[in-house]
């Protein structure tokens, strides 16, 4: 049995796991990732010592190489070269140190790109060459499978799709553009309308978790147990939902689109006013051979995405 390492690197933990090649998660564990310190010494040592804790428990296990999902643009070399949340990795040779420190091949990717490819190896993407997945959080972004490969774009700048704008007159992003597609369909978009509506004195039973308690979960829930308000704030996510992903259609007509992230564990509720928004708005010799799909990994997505990584490519 083969055996990789996938390590998840956010702004608030490094999650870590030995991998086999099933997808199977053979040991785990979290660790803060220390970006408080503003320091690329602090947190490349908290990546080391995830990784060598595991690989002590696990002296039996043969590590074949190291996967790296990051929150930024890394290039085929692991650099990274834009980190939008942890500025102390800007233009950071990454997968070099690891490698040196661990004396085993180390890959880096942008962590959507790697939740695609988990999908691809491990979930819903079995079996498909042309698929996108994109993960809806606090913004949207994708990783872009075509013929079975993940796309990166010339400079590692691909699946940035929670920018592409969908109303040039509409909400502001935190890129400094107006209406850009996360402003109107992400997790923290739908946070934000609803504590508007709050303040301004709409009936909502979203009141009682104002203002700290409200989140997408909540407002799901709402949603489901009959909330006018909520409906409307969820079904209006929705729809946006199904307009860029029917733009993804129409421009990449690709076999499936699989929708990760928080907003994904609303599950059916999710997916059929997604699907039916999607195929209002998009070619329908196109949408005639697509579908969407859950992504399958949920809250492994990104251990077992980089580990995805350092299999597939090992391979290539």
């Amino acid at each position: 049995m083969s055996f990789c390492i996938g390590v998840d690197l956010g702004g608030t933990f490094i999650k870590a796991g030995i991998v086999n090649e099933k997808g199977d998660i053979v040991d785990s564990l979290q660790i803060p990732t220390g970006v408080e310190a503003n320091s690329s010494l602090v947190v490349m040592q908290n990546i080391k010592d995830s990784i060598s804790n595991l690989m002590l428990k696990n002296k039996d296990k043969k590590i074949k190489a190291i996967g790296v999902g990051v929150p930024g643009i890394a290039d085929d070399k692991g650099n990274i070269n834009i980190f939008s949340n942890i500025r102390v990795f800007e233009n950071y040779p990454m997968a070099k140190e690891l490698k040196e420190e661990f004396k085993v091949p180390v890959f880096v990717d942008n962590d959507a790109n790697n939740a695609a490819t988990g999908e691809f190896l491990f979930g819903a993407g079995k079996g498909m060459s042309n698929f996108v997945v994109i993960t809806v959080g606090t913004g949207i972004g994708a990783g872009i499978f075509i013929n079975g490969k993940i796309y990166h774009g010339k400079n590692g700048c691909a699946g940035e799709v929670g920018h592409m704008l969908i109303d040039l007159d509409g909400r502001p992003c935190g890129c400094g553009n107006y209406g850009c597609w996360e402003a109107f369909a992400s997790a923290s978009s739908i946070i934000k309308r609803a504590k508007s509506l709050v303040r301004k004195g709409v009936k909502t039973t979203l009141i009682k978790y104002y203002p700290d308690n409200i989140n997408a979960k909540v407002i799901v829930e709402e949603a489901k147990g009959g909330d006018k308000i909520s409906l409307e704030i969820f079904e209006e996510m929705c729809r946006y939902l199904g307009l860029g992903i029917a733009n993804i259609v129409n421009i990449l007509n690709p076999e499936c689109c699989i929708i990760g992230g928080g907003v994904s564990g609303a599950k059916e509720f999710l997916l059929e006013k997604v699907k039916f928004y999607t195929s209002l708005y998009a070619i329908p010799f196109a949408y005639q051979v697509f579908e969407i799909k859950l992504a399958e990994m949920g809250n492994d997505a990104g251990i077992l995405g980089s580990a995805a990584l350092a299999f597939t490519s090992l391979k290539d």
